[in-house]
């Protein structure tokens, strides 16, 4: 796909400047002369030896820039899906113990606006009234820890939506049970018995925070882009704009194995959580 868009890499790298020899020169060191299939065998053999080329924007290993840049984007995600978590099950815990009243509606209309709000605008809008209006935070970079407020907010928004959504759906089914039902006739207090439906209810909602911090890791591109944080979503953009193929191809291979392996542990949590799982 990047190959496909307009304009030419290797006259990209050598600068408006160069002559048409030195944009030869540039193309077949980066191989870009040859067919498309022969790149693309090519970069498959470097990668069974963990070799993800040479940048050709800055002139270092592929696997050194992201190394340095992945740190920064697993903090912003970790801590936007804390943010998430933590206020997606608080909202749709009280939305189902609430169904049909107005706290229910007012959670809804947060989970709603949480996920039609567009990333770049939520974190435009936050930058304008936090960091320009009231001057609490820094507008962008990542030189203190107060700099990952606004974008760990922004990120957060969207997954606690989701997981406020799907959090709301699964307790509704939950406390319709017999067992929670026993639990009530018991005369045993009604925080005890949301617990232990909630407990219950927490397989579904487990995946989609897994799905989310894995959606994260991955989709902090605009975030990023939007706050000047040095992720590596910021990197891939800058690697497109420069047409540095090495460099948007190792990203998307680290953002892929990323989302696979976060999948895996979450399925590996089921157990935690739900004890029957073991059984299958």
């Amino acid at each position: 796909m990047v190959q496909a868009l307009p304009g030419d890499p290797a006259r990209v790298i050598a600068g408006i400047q160069a002559t048409p020899q030195q944009v030869a020169k540039v193309r077949h060191t980066m191989g870009l002369d040859e067919p498309v299939t022969v790149q693309f065998w090519r970069y498959l053999e470097n990668l069974l030896h963990g070799n993800l080329g040479i940048s050709a924007r800055t002139g270092d290993p592929v696997s050194s820039l992201i190394g340095t840049r992945l740190p920064y984007t697993v903090e912003l995600a970790i801590l936007g899906t804390v943010f998430g978590v933590i206020f997606g099950i608080a909202l749709g815990v009280l939305a189902a113990t609430h169904k049909g009243k107005i706290t229910d509606a007012l959670a809804s209309m947060v989970g709603v606006a949480g996920v039609s709000m567009p990333v770049y605008w939520l974190g435009i809008l936050l930058i304008v009234v936090f960091a320009v209006d009231l001057k609490l935070v820094p507008v962008s970079g990542a030189a203190t820890l107060s700099s990952l407020i606004l974008p760990s907010v922004t990120l957060g928004v969207f997954s606690m939506a989701v997981v406020s959504r799907m959090t709301r759906a699964t307790m509704l089914d939950t406390l319709d049970q017999d067992y929670v039902r026993t639990v009530r006739a018991k005369g045993v207090a009604e925080r005890v018995a949301v617990r232990h439906a909630l407990r219950n209810a927490f397989i579904p909602i487990l995946t989609v925070i897994g799905l989310q911090f894995g959606t994260l890791l991955g989709g902090a591109v605009l975030t990023e882009t939007v706050f000047s944080w040095p992720g590596i979503g910021q990197l891939l953009v800058a690697s497109i704009s420069s047409r540095d193929f090495p460099a948007v191809q190792g990203i998307v291979l680290t953002f892929a194995a990323m989302f696979v392996i976060v999948n895996i542990i979450t399925d590996l949590l089921y157990s935690v959580v739900d004890p029957r799982v073991r059984l299958y």
